[in-house]
């Protein structure tokens, strides 16, 4: 065997065929981006859900709320940095950090806060 065909057979992609550490290295993207899949989806996961009752965002709490404008305030001073929520979810307080940014849609949350109708 010519040393051209030795180095073609030991893994050279030179002649456009694909070798096993082509196919190990695709591997590895393909694991290294559906483990970014996966935290991406935990962080959706345990963000601001539906009937979550906020009980604490950043600085406004239940003993100074007084409207929604409470809110929207703290999230447009609050752009790309990280805020502290805090909410009852069934029943159950849960930390959060949202970090408030633009994307497509309206506003900085990507969700609509309402008033608890009680």
């Amino acid at each position: 065997m010519s040393e051209e065909q030795t180095g073609q057979s030991e893994g050279s992609s030179q002649a456009g065929g694909v070798t096993v550490s082509d196919i190990q290295e695709l591997i590895r993207r393909k694991e290294e981006i559906e483990a970014q899949i996966k935290a991406n989806y935990d962080v959706l996961e345990s963000g601001l859900q539906v009937d979550d009752e906020i009980v604490e965002f950043g600085s406004v709490n239940t003993q100074n709320f007084q409207s929604l404008h409470n809110i929207g305030n703290v999230v447009q001073h609050s752009e790309g940095k990280p805020l502290n929520v805090t909410v009852i979810r069934r029943g159950e307080k849960h930390q959060l950090r949202l970090v408030p940014t633009r994307w497509a849609g309206k506003g900085l949350l990507g969700c609509n806060i309402i008033p608890l109708q009680r």
